[in-house]
């Protein structure tokens, strides 16, 4: 698909909105809609990923994980670094499409821009401290400590930071030599297609990355199915709960979740209420 058409599957077309085996396709399930939280206008439309769509998802992830980890590591940063400097290059428009579907100041849609071009870096110094063979011997015992990749991860993504949160599970993971299916926010949708088309024009290859666009039976679709070896997620509290019983018992599956809160915004004294609440 070109850099043009997928442009318009982002925004406002029921074509390509789920990214899945190197390929922009319609998802079969029901018609999903992100709307500008300021105007009420809809800024982007498609097709979510039902339970065979995500299925689709898992197993070109799991063909794709057997391709990228076997990767070196200075094989696969060509591509995330290539990432990085798209993501430098681009964090205007990514920004703005930022704060038109979240409803976020430019100025702050501008900083989250910044942050997911600055964690390629991050990620990058990260892996080479926290990793690399070690040996010692004890008592007697020889002890050997080497590092490899997990597998399938599936990342869940929040609608407040749709760009920054999920690629700071994202980076860190197929710099391991993970392969990742990303289910975002059913409420910013196109930031998620945007972030996808970018990691498609940087060279990442197919299977390693892939993307379902849905609400809670996509989500739960994907947390379940067995193929997948990890959830990395980011959300509410009750969501991450949900998560936690569904994956008890399954020892070999990590998780890590990043529950939020509330935070409060007090308003007073404002002649334009209207304009405060948007």
């Amino acid at each position: 698909m070109t850099q043009g058409s997928t442009q318009g599957s982002t925004l406002g077309s029921t074509q390509g909105c789920n990214y899945i085996d190197g390929a922009w396709v319609p998802g079969n399930g029901p018609l999903l809609k992100s709307h500008d939280p300021a105007y009420g206008t809809v800024i982007w439309q498609g097709q979510q990923a039902n339970a065979d769509d995500v299925d689709r998802a898992v197993k070109s992830a799991r063909a794709g994980f057997r391709h990228w980890s076997a990767q070196s590591l200075d094989e696969r940063l060509v591509v995330i670094e290539r990432f990085g400097a798209l993501l430098a290059e681009r964090k205007e428009g990514l920004a703005r499409m930022i704060a038109s579907e979240t409803g976020k100041p430019l100025w702050d849609a501008l900083g989250e821009a910044g942050a997911m071009a600055a964690k390629i870096a991050i990620s990058i110094r990260a892996y080479h401290e926290r990793t690399g063979a070690r040996s010692s011997t004890h008592d007697g015992v020889r002890q050997k400590l080497v590092h490899r990749p997990h597998g399938v991860l599936a990342v869940f993504g929040p609608y407040n930071f749709p760009g920054h949160l999920p690629n700071g599970h994202i980076v860190p993971a197929l710099i391991a030599g993970n392969s990742v299916v990303f289910k975002p926010s059913e409420q910013t949708p196109a930031v998620a297609g945007l972030m996808l088309a970018i990691w498609q024009e940087a060279g990442l290859p197919e299977g390693v990355l892939n993307l379902v666009q849905g609400a809670r039976e996509t989500g739960m679709a994907l947390s379940a199915h067995e193929d997948v070896d990890g959830i990395l997620f980011t959300g509410s509290v009750p969501t991450g709960k949900a998560l936690h019983r569904q994956v008890a018992g399954q020892p070999g599956k990590i998780m890590a979740l990043e529950m939020g809160g509330n935070n409060p915004l007090i308003v007073s004294h404002v002649a334009d209420l209207e304009a405060a609440a948007r």
